[in-house]
C-alpha cells in the first residue's frame, strides 16, 4: 500500500503550511506536526499505523437505533469475526484538515508470510426504518472551494452549507452534545489550534494558543470539556480542557504517540489510538487518564475510534485485511467485525444519533482508488450499522472528509 491519507486531511494542512484533504521513534513536534497535517482526509498506508487482525465477533446485545432518515435505514447489529496482520508506523496529527498517518511497510518476520485476508463478518440487524429528521446533520471538511473548510449538510446529503471561510485549512469538525456548536482544528494562526463556532458559523472563538499543534477535538457528553491531541510537550499526547479553553490538563504521558481521542457516551472513558506497543492500536482510559487498557492487538494499524451512542460498541478504521476498512467491536475490545469491503480506502467512521447508521469517508469513487495518492477523490458515505446499504452523500472531485454526525 503506497502513501495513503489516513486522517482525512490532517497532514494535508500542516504539510501544506510549513499538502491537500501513520515505524519507529516519535519525531519532534514540528516533524510530527508536518506529518500529521499532510493528509487529513486520507489514510497513509505507508506512514501511519498498521492494523492488527481481530478475533471473532460475537453478536452483541442490540445496537438497534431508530433512524429518522429518508435515505438511511435503521438497524442493530450482531458482529462475527475478523483477521490478523503486523506492521509498525509513525503518526501525525490532524487539524481542521485531516490527520494523515502514512505507513512505512513493516518488515515481516523471516519466514512469515503476509497475513491473509479474513472473511467479512456478517451483521444481523434488527431495525426499523424511519425518515431522518431534518435537524440531523453531518459536518465535514472539504476543499471544494479551494482550501479545506468546514461544511454541514442534511443527513441525506442535501443542503450543503459552508460554515468557515478562511485562507487557512479548517478541518476535523466535532459537534457539541446539544448540536449548537462545532469545535474544529485550524492553522489560521500559523499552527493548528482548536476553535469553536456556533452551528451557523458565527461566534468563532479560539480555544488553544500553543506554539505546538493541537488537533482532534472531542466533546464530553455534558458539553463542559473538550479532549484533544497535542504535541506541546515534545510528543503527541491526549489533553483535556474546559469548553472555554481554560484549565488544560495532560491525560497521557508516554514516549509514543497518542491520537484521536473519542469520549464515551457515559462520560467516564476516552478511547484513543496509540503506537505505544509498536504499531497503532485502540486503547481506552478513564476520563482522568487512569486505567489505560489496550482493546486491539493486531500486526496492522487500528485507528480512529468512534463510540456507538449506547456505548456498547466502538467503530474504528483498520488495514488488517490489506487496505483501510471500517470495523466494529464491542466496547471491551471483543468480537471485531469488518463492516466495509472495498479495494478503496474507507476511513473515519461516525455514528447516527440512534446508532442505526454509520457515516464514513471513502475513495471508492475515485477513477483509480488504489493508485491515486496523494490526490484521491474522497466522498462522504453512509451505511447501516451492519455494513449494508452503502449510500454516497457527496459528489465532488476533490476531498470531502472527516464526517461527524450531529448528536441531535
Amino acid at each position: 500500500m503506497s502513501h495513503r491519507t489516513q486522517r482525512c486531511f490532517l497532514w494535508l494542512a500542516i504539510c501544506a503550511i510549513l499538502v491537500a484533504c501513520g515505524p519507529a521513534g516519535a519525531p519532534s513536534d514540528m516533524q510530527a506536526t508536518e506529518t500529521a497535517v499532510s493528509s487529513r482526509a486520507t489514510l497513509s498506508a505507508k506512514s501511519l499505523p498498521t492494523l492488527t487482525p481481530s478475533p471473532t465477533l460475537s453478536p452483541e446485545p442490540t445496537l438497534a437505533p431508530t433512524l429518522t432518515a429518508p435515505v438511511l435505514p435503521t438497524s442493530t447489529f450482531t458482529p462475527p469475526a475478523t483477521p490478523t496482520g503486523t506492521p509498525l508506523p509513525q503518526p501525525s496529527p490532524t487539524a481542521v484538515w485531516t490527520v494523515t498517518r502514512t505507513r512505512t511497510p513493516a518488515a515481516s518476520p523471516t519466514g512469515t508470510a503476509p497475513p491473509s485476508a479474513t472473511p467479512t463478518p456478517t451483521f444481523t440487524p434488527t431495525s426499523t426504518q424511519t425518515p431522518l429528521p431534518v435537524q440531523e446533520q453531518i459536518a465535514f471538511a472539504s476543499d471544494r472551494d479551494g482550501n479545506l473548510e468546514i461544511y454541514v449538510m442534511n443527513a441525506d446529503g442535501t443542503g450543503v452549507t459552508r460554515l468557515t471561510n478562511n485562507p487557512a485549512d479548517d478541518g476535523r469538525p466535532a459537534w457539541s452534545p446539544d448540536s449548537t456548536r462545532i469545535a474544529f482544528e485550524s492553522d489560521r494562526q500559523g499552527n493548528f489550534d482548536i476553535y469553536v463556532m456556533d452551528v451557523d458559523g458565527s461566534g468563532l472563538t479560539r480555544l488553544t494558543d500553543s506554539p505546538a499543534n493541537d488537533v482532534f477535538p472531542t466533546w464530553s457528553p455534558d458539553g463542559t470539556r473538550i479532549a484533544f491531541a497535542s504535541g506541546r510537550d515534545g510528543n503527541w499526547e491526549i489533553y483535556v480542557m474546559k469548553a472555554n479553553g481554560r484549565g488544560v490538563t495532560r491525560l497521557t504521558n508516554n514516549p509514543a504517540e497518542d491520537f484521536s481521542p473519542a469520549w464515551s457516551p457515559d462520560g467516564g472513558r476516552i478511547a484513543f489510538d496509540s503506537n505505544r506497543d509498536g504499531n497503532y492500536e485502540i486503547y481506552v482510559m478513564n476520563a482522568d487518564g487512569s486505567g489505560v487498557t489496550n482493546l486491539t492487538s493486531n500486526a496492522e494499524w487500528d485507528i480512529s475510534p468512534a463510540w456507538s451512542p449506547d456505548g456498547g460498541h466502538i467503530a474504528f478504521t483498520s488495514d488488517r485485511d490489506g487496505n483501510w476498512e471500517v470495523y466494529v467491536m464491542n466496547a471491551g475490545g471483543g468480537d471485531p467485525a469488518r463492516l466495509t469491503d472495498d479495494p478503496a480506502e474507507d476511513d473515519h467512521p461516525t455514528w447516527s444519533p440512534d446508532g442505526a447508521h454509520i457515516a464514513f469517508a471513502s475513495t471508492r469513487d475515485d477513477p483509480d482508488p488504489e493508485q491515486c495518492e496523494p490526490d484521491c477523490n474522497h466522498e462522504i458515505y453512509t451505511m447501516r450499522a451492519n455494513g449494508r446499504r452503502v449510500t454516497r452523500l457527496t459528489s465532488y472531485s476533490g476531498h470531502d472528509c472527516d464526517p461527524d454526525w450531529s448528536p441531535q
